[in-house]
């Protein structure tokens, strides 16, 4: 019989080593050293073990005068005078990533070992090995220790590369792969491909739990026992890998030694300098003391019974409370909506959006509120970032941008998207303004997030909104220069293209608004022109954007089309070319037709040189326009094209 532990008695803390072989910025090894400092330590005690690799004077000083005042352990790098002679050698790295040579690898693969072997020798329970670019959630080395595995590291997630997707530092397979080759889903059915797997694999790396994995590294602990199996950070001969860790990995393996990862507290990888400030913004959420910030979803809703539950089932488990406002449903909205929360609010419609809006935001309590219409939804993978945004949003963001994917092609791409502040702090009181086309106006610390919101409309369109403008111009209101254009809009969209021009017109006169606005009006009254067949006011509509702003490529490409249609290809090629040279805005806010900036007006010069003639320029610009879009029809019929053409003249220079 197990004896029961005697009153008062504790159980033995464990002794766990800290170490890390360090080769840092001071700025960097600055909130690394900060990081470990405030490392809870309720079930364990802890020493230091650091490794000076250093080439900035300043960093060294800066970890000698920690070892001092936690009387931690300091080993020099070269360990003989011919590893002072070679010298560390030169590692680089910027914000493209990091550069490393094989020799320097297996030199820290060396430093490593010689951790190991001075936690074995100290008879350590374990050694918590890091790499000196991380900064740890305080709760991370009692989160590893609970798991009371062999061996784990505490997740972190990294753009390996500017501009790519977050990656993870543990994998399944192999040198990197994200998924297990030949993987099936049950019994009986076929492989899974191995983009499915590696999205799956990444979802569940997001959601907190420990996980068993293939891989891992920079932030481990290694458990006595395995020390003493003789484990390694030994290069494998006939192992091809590049990476310690991945030697590290296969030998622990082959020992029998499973590999873990924890995921409740992902660390912060400062993987870039331009990432060092990103470190504030980490250490406020931990200090915070929640693990997530607390959303309440705000939606109006009039008769939403086909999309409604859809759209609640894509926030599931991440909206801490849902209000609805209901408008006046005589369907089973109310019902369904009440399978999701118990907010649901009347409101009667007063012709006039803000005011709903506003309502609905004005019954939220949680911190941030997001909203969305009962046709929108977050797919499965927006779904993975919102969570991951809900965890490590920085509390000092008033606003979140996100995408608004609203058409898509027979393939499956966005075709046409914008950008929505969706996500936004309860305490700063942000309003809705416009009766029709409303917007949130917001102000101080935007995010611009890689979260998208996709629309899926399921309702006819009506003429709601342009009654609701007629109704207010026959009142005499005075509209302002953004209820001009979206008036323009609606009389547009619904065919009254003389009333559209007219209130267009009269938004741009007011010389107010936001740019992008007034160019898009310019482009809708050539629009307007041209279904009008007035072409001369077609022409000058476009061309009077260029007031605005630089010469857009989508204005310049338009301006291609008008004479490519009347067989002025000089004229052609010369618009065509200034769209291939136009200078992208950089404001995220921004909605461009990505065609007109990549493969458009490449396939449209392809065009034009083919009929002056010219089938060298046009074959060079339908291989740029293919390298943007592979498999384009209209390219793809072109390269044929021309390799006949190249066939036939073969066959004739042989003749």
């Amino acid at each position: 019989m197990k004896k029961e532990k005697e009153k008062g008695k504790e159980e033995p803390k464990e002794k766990i080593l800290i170490a890390s072989p360090v080769r840092q910025t001071a700025a960097v090894l600055h909130e690394f050293l900060q990081s470990l400092e405030s490392l809870e330590r309720t079930t364990v005690t802890t020493d230091y073990l650091f490794v000076d690799d250093n080439e900035e004077e300043a960093a060294s000083n800066m970890l000698h005068e920690f070892v001092l005042r936690y009387e931690g352990n300091l080993m020099d790098a070269n360990v003989d005078e011919a590893d002072a002679n070679q010298g560390k050698g030169i590692y680089n790295k910027d914000e493209g990533g990091h550069y490393w040579r094989d020799e320097q690898i297996w030199r820290v693969a060396g430093l490593k070992n010689r951790i190991l072997a001075y936690a074995l020798d100290q008879k350590y329970d374990a050694v918590f090995l890091i790499d000196s670019d991380l900064v740890l959630h305080p709760r991370t080395l009692e989160q590893l220790v609970s798991n009371r595995k062999d061996i784990v590291s505490n997740i972190f997630w990294t753009r390996w590369q500017p501009g790519t997707r977050e990656m993870p530092q543990v994998w399944l397979q192999d040198e990197y792969a994200l998924f297990r080759k030949g993987g099936k889903r049950n019994a009986g059915e076929g492989a899974e491909d191995e983009g499915t797997q590696t999205d799956t694999f990444l979802r569940q790396l997001r959601t907190p739990g420990c996980y068993e994995v293939g891989g891992l590294g920079a932030c481990t602990l290694i458990r006595r026992n395995v020390l003493e199996s003789g484990v390694s950070y030994n290069q494998i001969p006939n192992v091809s890998f590049w990476g310690e860790d991945r030697h590290f990995c296969i030998r622990a393996q082959a020992l029998g030694f499973h590999l873990y990862v924890d995921t409740h507290y992902p660390a912060y990888h400062i993987y870039r300098l331009s990432e060092l400030p990103g470190v504030s913004a980490f250490n406020r959420r931990a200090k915070r003391g929640e693990e997530s910030i607390r959303i309440s979803l705000c939606m109006i809703v009039k008769n939403e019974e086909a999309s409604l539950a859809r759209c609640l089932d894509s926030v599931n488990g991440i909206a801490d409370e849902i209000v609805i406002v209901d408008t006046g449903s005589t369907d089973q909205t109310r019902q369904i909506a009440a399978r999701y929360t118990d907010r649901i609010i009347d409101f009667e419609w007063v012709d006039d959006f803000a005011a709903a809006r506003n309502f609905a935001f004005e019954q939220a309590t949680s911190e941030y509120i997001l909203w969305l219409d009962a046709d929108d939804v977050f797919e499965p993978d927006d779904r993975v970032k919102l969570i991951e945004l809900k965890r490590s949003l920085d509390p000092a963001v008033d606003s979140v941008t996100m995408d608004y994917h609203l058409s898509f092609t027979a393939e499956g791409k966005v075709a046409y998207s914008l950008r929505r502040n969706r996500l936004v702090r309860r305490d700063r009181n942000y309003r809705w303004i416009g009766a029709v086309h409303e917007y949130l106006e917001v102000a101080g610390h935007l995010l611009h997030s890689d979260v998208a919101v996709t629309h899926k409309k399921d309702k006819e369109y009506t003429d709601r909104n342009l009654k609701i403008y007629r109704k207010r111009e026959q009142a005499g209101e005075d509209f302002s220069p953004r209820d001009l254009y979206y008036f323009g809009n609606e009389l547009k969209d619904h065919g009254h293209l003389e009333d559209a021009v007219q209130y267009y017109g009269k938004f741009l006169d007011t010389g107010l608004g936001w740019v992008e606005d007034q160019i898009a009006a310019c482009q809708k009254i050539a629009d307007c022109e041209a279904a009008l067949e007035r072409s001369e006011k077609e022409i000058s509509a476009l061309l009077r954007s260029f007031a605005f702003d630089l010469p857009r490529a989508e204005i310049c490409c338009r301006l291609g089309g008008y004479f490519a249609d009347r067989a002025d290809y000089r004229k052609a090629l010369y618009w065509y070319e200034q769209a291939t040279r136009a200078v992208r805005p950089t404001d995220p806010m921004v909605v461009l037709n990505e065609a007109a900036w990549t493969w458009m007006p490449h396939l449209q010069l392809c065009v034009c040189y083919d009929r002056m003639g010219n089938r060298a320029k046009a074959k060079e610009h339908n291989d740029i326009a293919l390298m943007y879009h592979p498999t384009h029809p209209s390219m793809l019929y072109n390269d044929r094209y021309f390799k006949d053409l190249e066939k036939d003249n073969s066959v004739l220079g042989k003749a």
